[in-house]
């Protein structure tokens, strides 16, 4: 959460790897919800981004370009230390720096692609329960890929059938479905509807503690809500594509509503 330092500096933006409550207004707001790692943006965020329910919303913020100008020393980063009172060439001034200058924003995710344009595809994220119903639905072409890995896992050349599947790793072993990869988070929805333009949820834990790490012990009792600045928008080019930055700007923080209270 960036201090307003009177005027305005941009530094640009760079992607953050990875890696909720509705509110039902109408505010184009993004929420990082009381829930531990849990978001949500409103309908007219959604409308303004493009994004529908199952794709993707990703963060970008400008910390990089910031450290880059403190290692340069530039005239905008000296007139910003000398403002806050600190020396940009010391650990503790250039981190005072970064925190006041930071500022956060959200785009659409995209799909990820090698370097001659082909899908990087992933693993598809899936429950126990899932993998456990490929794995028996797919139990005869597991077992003749990797019988004999299986095997020795087990310690008896001679295991029996059970006894093999059972020594597959449902969290490490790379068996299962892959699917084309996308940066930032999927969204989902709590109602039925589908297309654009409707209140979405997603799950970010590191950017989630960024955002929250002054409140402390606060953090899992409040709703941190953010303005998402439509007007403000920024538009810049990643990989041939043109791609729409929205900002976000501090706005309060508020106690989340629980179900059944008026």
């Amino acid at each position: 959460m960036g201090m307003n330092l009177g005027t305005k500096v941009s530094f640009g933006f760079n992607a953050i790897v990875a890696g909720q409550k509705n509110n039902g207004n109408n505010e184009p707001q993004l929420i990082v919800n009381s829930t531990k790692g849990k978001f949500t943006v409103t309908a007219p965020v959604t409308r303004a981004m493009g994004v529908a329910v199952g794709e993707y919303i990703q963060f970008v913020n400008n910390t990089q370009q910031i450290e880059n100008a403190i290692n340069e020393g530039t005239d905008d980063i000296k007139a910003i230390a000398e403002q806050l009172g600190v020396d940009y060439q010391t650990r503790e001034g250039a981190l005072a720096i970064v925190e006041a200058c930071t500022q956060w924003a959200i785009v659409k995710g995209q799909a990820m692609l090698d370097k001659v344009g082909n899908p990087i595809l992933v693993s598809a994220r899936l429950t126990k329960e899932e993998k456990i119903a490929f794995i028996e639905k797919n139990k005869a072409e597991i077992l003749n890929a990797g019988r004999e890995e299986l095997a020795s896992r087990v310690g008896n050349p001679d295991a029996s059938d059970d006894e093999l599947i059972a020594a597959i790793d449902l969290e490490k072993d790379d068996i299962f479905p892959k699917v084309p990869g996308f940066t930032g988070s999927k969204t989902a929805s709590t109602s039925n509807a589908t297309g654009v333009g409707l209140q979405l949820g997603f799950t970010d834990s590191n950017v989630w503690n960024e955002l929250k790490k002054d409140l402390g012990e606060e953090a899992t009792k409040k709703n941190r809500i953010y303005k998402v600045l439509l007007d403000e928008s920024v538009k810049t080019v990643v990989d041939g594509k043109e791609l729409t930055i929205y900002p976000i700007e501090f706005q309060e923080d508020a106690d989340p509503i629980r179900v059944g209270s008026k």
